[in-house]
C-alpha cells in the first residue's frame, strides 16, 4: 500500500497532468481553425511536446507507485 505522502505526491502529479491536457485540449481546439498548413504543424508540435511531457510524468508516477 503507498504511503500518505506518496499519494499526496500521486494526487498532485495527477492535477498537474489533468491541467497540461487540458491546455492540449484548448490548443487542439486552436488548431481546428489554423487558417494554413504552416501554423497547422506548429500547432501540432506543440501538442506532441505537451502530450509526451505528460506520458514522461505518467512513466515517472508509476514507477513511484510500483
Amino acid at each position: 500500500m503507498a504511503s500518505p505522502a506518496n499519494l499526496n505526491s500521486a494526487r498532485k502529479a495527477f492535477a498537474d497532468i489533468t491541467g497540461a491536457l487540458e491546455d492540449v485540449a484548448l490548443l487542439a481546439s486552436e488548431g481546428q481553425s489554423v487558417p494554413e498548413p504552416v501554423e497547422a504543424r506548429r500547432q501540432c508540435e506543440r501538442l506532441i511536446v505537451i502530450v509526451e511531457a505528460c506520458l514522461d510524468r505518467l512513466n515517472h508516477l508509476r514507477r513511484r507507485l510500483e
